[in-house]
């Protein structure tokens, strides 16, 4: 919000990015894996965070989901704050051969909440055979 907008080009306070990157799990993860995310977070600039974060609370690409046939997979963490079970719902309904795949506890991340399940879900995933791709 205000406060992203108001970054400098330059470097962004760390404090910021530890507290944004911790409120999109839900479960705790490793220290030293969340301060490798903070590390890396910590390599985009201002000038980064403020284009990003306007372009996802701006652009709205619905009506481009029907132009992608390719089977999707759509993997969420139910107590995701960020981009909740509307959001995965409109996804859903805008992408023509897509599934849905809510893992109970994970918020946001849940790659980095529940590894294990995420693999076994891309895992599954991959190893349909070849789905028909809706016209």
């Amino acid at each position: 919000g205000e406060e992203v907008a108001a970054f400098a080009d330059g470097p962004v306070d760390p404090d910021f990015v530890r507290a944004f990157q911790e409120s999109t799990v839900a479960k705790a993860v490793p220290d030293q894996f969340m301060d490798m995310i903070v590390a890396e977070s910590l390599k985009l600039t201002g000038q980064t965070w403020r284009t990003v974060l306007s372009a996802l609370a701006q652009e709205d690409l619905t009506g481009a989901l029907s132009r992608i046939a390719a089977p999707t997979l759509l993997i969420c963490g139910e107590k995701d704050a960020l981009f909740g079970l509307a959001y995965q719902q409109a996804l859903l309904a805008g992408l023509p051969n897509a599934s849905l795949e809510m893992l109970p506890g994970p918020g946001h991340s849940p790659q980095w909440e529940d590894p294990e399940a995420v693999a076994k879900l891309v895992c599954a995933f991959a190893a349909r055979p070849s789905v028909d791709v809706k016209p």
